[in-house]
């Protein structure tokens, strides 16, 4: 009788390994495979402000303070999970951009994101903070823990619109097998009214008129000269944003293991008088900046505790429940019926 109990204990235990495995695998991992509710991260950037243009010499006409050129900068990004309601998160980013005297830059950027912990595709703001831009859509701030081999929708701040994120290629980089995004613009104008107010919408004909040589590129000039008399009184200025991104995404985990950054901001006039309508005259900003060793290095730890985790509880807790409970099953089944069959078998006389 013992062996009997012992054999249907081993079976139905067996059983519920097998299903605890599979409910592991398939229900457990996948819920927690999100954005953490726990981020405080910083991530460091190095790189040169090539052209920074002063909005106050440009106002006074004060040509010899007009840019700021070649200056190397750092740049730093604090990234913090703030809320979460469920599936939803609500994320916190800081930018901070120094020059490398440590003199502080007025760029940067002080963002929140509602955000589909799991997509990490921007959702309708589900708290009661006000900072957070409902326009948006698309990914904001990240790739997906299980990043695929495809075009994602990103967001534009510049162009307020979604914009593609390319699938590029599989590429060996920092050592690391990884996925290469990248997203990019030809000039286009720029709708973003936070960075519209960088910059002065427009100047005197006369000023306008002055700082032609210094503003536009040599070859620009004659025409600016055709031009100008023809505008309005103020000029008004229009601006383009062209850049391109790369991203290399450790796929597991969705982690941005390097990045690099080239991106300009470029002063235009419109006017009928101008083929297409518009005329670019020359950058007022422009920055090349990349990650440093320091964040790819952590960046790449990161990415390490997240693998470990998901092969631990994706792979190697729920097959070894399921294999264990196979090996009882089978124990268990063969023990019982083996029990059955000397039962059944007739005693000899």
């Amino acid at each position: 009788m013992k062996k009997s109990i012992g054999a249907y204990v081993a079976l139905g235990l067996g059983v519920l390994l097998i299903a605890a495995g599979l409910i592991v695998k398939f229900a457990v991992v996948p819920a927690l495979a999100v954005f953490p509710d726990d981020v405080d991260s910083t991530r460091t950037y190095e790189g040169t402000l090539e052209v920074m243009l002063n909005p106050e010499a440009l106002a006074t006409g004060d040509l010899d303070n007009l840019f700021m050129e070649n200056v190397p900068i750092n740049l730093s990004r604090h990234v913090t999970t703030e809320d979460t309601d469920g599936g939803e998160a609500l994320v916190h980013e800081v930018a901070t951009m120094v020059a490398a005297d440590g003199t502080a830059l007025p760029l940067g950027g002080d963002d929140w994101y509602t955000i589909d912990r799991k997509t990490m595709e921007h959702v309708a703001n589900f708290t009661d903070n006000p900072n957070v831009i409902d326009a948006r859509a698309g990914l904001v701030i990240g790739f997906p823990i299980g990043t695929e081999k495809k075009t994602y929708d990103g967001w534009s701040d510049y162009f307020q619109k979604v914009v593609p994120l390319e699938f590029v290629a599989e590429e060996e980089r920092a050592d690391w097998n990884l996925y290469h995004f990248r997203a990019k613009s030809t000039p286009a104008p720029i709708v973003d009214p936070v960075t519209l107010a960088m910059f002065p919408p427009g100047l005197p004909l006369d000023t306008a008129t002055a700082l032609a040589p210094t503003l536009a590129p040599p070859e620009m000039v004659p025409l600016l000269d055709q031009i100008l008399p023809t505008l309005p009184d103020p000029v008004p200025f229009t601006y383009l944003y062209e850049y391109e991104t790369n991203y290399w995404i450790d796929p597991a985990t969705g982690v941005l293991i390097d990045y690099t950054k080239d991106e300009a901001v470029i002063l235009a006039i419109q006017s009928d008088a101008i083929p297409g309508g518009v005329a670019p005259v020359g950058p007022v900003l422009g920055l090349v900046y990349q990650h440093t060793a320091d964040s790819i290095a952590d960046a790449k730890v990161d990415a390490e505790d997240g693998q470990s985790l998901l092969n631990l509880f994706g792979v190697i807790v729920p097959y070894a429940a399921i294999g264990v409970g196979a090996l009882l099953a089978l124990a268990g089944g063969y023990l019982a019926f083996r029990k059955d069959e000397e039962e059944a078998a007739p005693s000899e006389a």
